[in-house]
């Protein structure tokens, strides 16, 4: 149900972010492949900010947009075909679910993994970045893949497995560098499965987070190599990206989470984070010593692994002011939260009557709370679609258009899609074109209505960012609180003369 109701929210929002401007390389380094230009391919990749591994991942949605450009003659710069890369987001975030409830299923009856996977899909987090052509979620599959690798049966997870996981794990982070907690988190558990015994050999208790380092390590290599043959440096641009993660506010270390989950999913966010909290708290009182072994041991460590991730990452953001939170980074965190939300849940859902109201009672307000989001998320309109449905077909237009923000100051990105091929034909010879807040905001600190030019408005929409979810991705509070609080637009204004 949430994969058909999600296939409907497709067919807008592509190019709203300054970084899916990043899948044009991808497709440019697709089409140079297939002209036989190897080398020209791999500077492509290369060219997306320390992400080859999704410059190469998003080869499968680009063989799609090929197909549709080779039977149809579809341009694939056009928002129809632009639609490809999108159903293959919905496809991912279904088999994240999918991962997730096996990993669930691993510490949790059936009853209790359907409720976590009807959470987990309800959440605005969860479903915010269907429509933008951005690696979050495809980078979360990787990573899931490699924690279900871990999570088999102790006596099943060999030197072999672990180096899977390390191989999966580097895919995970060559797909997306932001989700380095995720390597860390999965050699810390590599390491405290090995130590766990009273009295551990060190050399044989090490060897399982071994394997999985030279796993991780030969990925990482390998798309260095593969950099290096198109005369640039993997490691060179990991560590120019580390350094721009700053588009926020430092401030908001510890608080930002508490902060998104209120505005942005309300109660039941709330409500998920206090459960977790409590179900941190049980884990840690009982399941260290629990007499079942290996699963409840598992959860406490993947549990405490997964807080001590977000507070490393937090204190890195209100001590260290080396890095700073976006909703995206809590992307990452909240399989984590509702799987310590589930531990709560079983606690106090242990009296079979009360457990089945409970289950019914939290998955009704899960769809409730999808269905909210789905409302609100719909009509939401990007500059984008505006501009071709107001006959603007190609960046040129743009670019040679006036573009007006509040503060000639603010720095802001022009926003458009890949220049469009000449099979688009003009319905209008030469209009001028005054684009009036069409453009990524930031950082916004003011607003005031810009002069308007005489003309035909041809599109007055509400500006994409009034949307919540949207505000936490690189806004701060007092940011966040000019979107808020002011009626922004961006409009177009057309005129013939």
């Amino acid at each position: 149900m949430f994969t058909l109701v999600r296939l409907s929210l497709v067919g807008k929002g592509t190019m709203a972010f300054v970084d899916e401007s990043r899948y044009v390389n991808a497709m440019l380094g697709l089409r140079s492949l297939s002209e036989g230009h190897g080398q020209e391919f791999l500077r492509y990749i290369n060219s997306m900010g320390a992400r080859p591994g999704d410059g190469i991942w998003r080869a499968i949605p680009g063989l799609g947009q090929a197909i549709l450009l080779r039977v149809f003659d579809l341009n694939p710069n056009a928002p129809p075909s632009l639609q490809v890369p999108q159903v293959f987001n919905v496809l991912i975030v279904s088999l994240n679910a999918l991962l997730l409830y096996h990993i669930y299923r691993r510490f949790f009856n059936v009853g209790l993994a359907l409720l976590g996977l009807a959470l987990y899909s309800g959440l605005v987090n969860t479903n915010l970045y269907l429509r933008h052509l951005l690696p979050y979620d495809h980078s979360l599959f990787f990573f899931f893949l490699a924690l279900t690798v871990l999570l088999r049966p102790k006596a099943a997870v060999g030197l072999k497995l672990q180096t899977l996981a390390g191989v999966l794990s580097g895919l995970s982070y060559a797909i997306y560098p932001g989700y380095f907690m995720g390597p860390v988190l999965l050699l810390t558990l590599a390491l405290m499965t090995g130590f766990e015994a009273p009295r551990p050999d060190w050399l044989r208790a090490a060897k399982p987070a071994a394997a999985q380092l030279a796993g991780l390590l030969t990925v990482l290599l390998a798309f260095e190599g593969l950099a290096r043959l198109g005369h640039t440096s993997y490691w060179n641009s990991s560590r120019y990206i580390a350094t721009t993660v700053t588009q926020g506010s430092f401030a908001e270390g510890f608080s930002f989470l508490g902060s998104y989950f209120w505005h942005v999913e309300g109660w039941l966010g709330i409500g998920l984070l206090v459960l977790f909290g409590v179900g941190l708290g049980l884990s840690w009182c009982s399941g260290w010593f629990a007499a079942d072994g290996g699963a409840t041991r598992g959860l406490v460590r993947l549990l405490t692994v997964g807080f001590l991730a977000w507070l490393g990452y937090a204190l890195v953001v209100q001590v260290g002011h080396k890095l700073v939170f976006y909703g995206r980074t809590l992307h990452f965190f909240v399989p984590f939260i509702i799987m310590g939300a589930l531990v709560a849940l079983r606690t106090v859902g242990r009296p079979r009557q009360p457990r089945t109201w409970l289950y019914w009672g939290s998955g009704g307000i899960a769809l409730w709370h999808f269905g909210v989001f789905v409302a609100s998320y719909l009509p939401i309109d990007y500059p984008c679609d505006v501009a071709y449905r107001a006959d603007i077909y190609d960046y040129a237009q743009v670019a040679i258009s006036q573009v007006n923000v509040c503060d000639e100051h603010l720095i802001f990105y022009r926003l458009f899609g890949p220049r469009l091929r000449s099979q688009v034909t003009q319905k209008h010879r030469n209009p001028t074109f005054q684009l009036l807040n069409f453009a990524y905001l930031y950082p916004i600190n003011c607003y005031r209505p810009a002069h308007l030019n005489p003309g035909k408005v041809v599109a007055d929409s509400p500006y994409f960012m009034k949307y919540p979810a949207y505000q936490f991705e690189g806004h701060s509070a007092s940011q966040r609180a000019v979107l808020q609080n002011h009626e922004i637009n961006f409009q177009i204004i057309r005129n013939d003369n």
